[in-house]
């Protein structure tokens, strides 16, 4: 599979709600290195159930996870795919992100159409606060139930009781 026909597809089922769509090539491996195509692009979480089942008409879709960063007044998701997985016509890795403001950290689950999202959807819950629509599990994971603060926002009041301590890069981002 080509990244021109994953991107292809999207702009197809997306229009205008997919912006700034870029194919970026990197080579993966040491002994015997291999070129892997990456799509990056801009949607609306509108669009986010949209683009998943596009991904997947394509083939196997495989969600690695869902990262994310407190940006302030918003929170922003990048969901990253591999579209083809495990398939003889390669894969292609597509990243897709969108801002939510914290006044509305509402955002659809993948879990209808990708069931192995449930994890990385509940570490979101629990560490940045963001409530996912239609998931079919919504318990913590990693946290202590009863656990109300979300260590990943920086707007926390909490959170430097229960940090004891932070790594070089937390602090230049503090």
């Amino acid at each position: 599979m080509k990244a021109q026909h994953v991107l292809a597809a999207l702009k197809e089922a997306l229009g205008d709600h997919l912006r700034d769509p870029e194919i970026r090539t990197r080579t993966v491996g040491v002994k015997s290195p291999q070129t892997m195509e990456e799509i990056w692009g801009k949607i609306d979480r509108d669009v986010l159930l949209q683009a998943a089942q596009t991904l997947k008409d394509l083939g196997p879709l495989h969600i690695s996870i869902i990262s994310g960063a407190d940006l302030g007044e918003e929170i922003e998701l990048l969901y990253h795919f591999t579209v083809g997985y495990g398939t003889e016509g390669g894969e292609v890795l597509v990243t897709l992100r969108f801002t939510i403001p914290k006044s509305d950290l509402t955002v659809p689950s993948l879990c209808g159409i990708i069931p192995g999202a449930e994890t990385t959807e509940r570490e979101k819950i629990e560490f940045l606060g963001v409530a996912f629509q239609g998931i079919p599990d919504s318990r913590h994971l990693f946290l202590p139930e009863d656990m109300e603060v979300h260590p990943w926002r920086k707007d926390e009041p909490e959170l430097e009781k229960l940090v004891r301590r932070t790594v070089k890069w937390e602090e230049r981002d503090a």
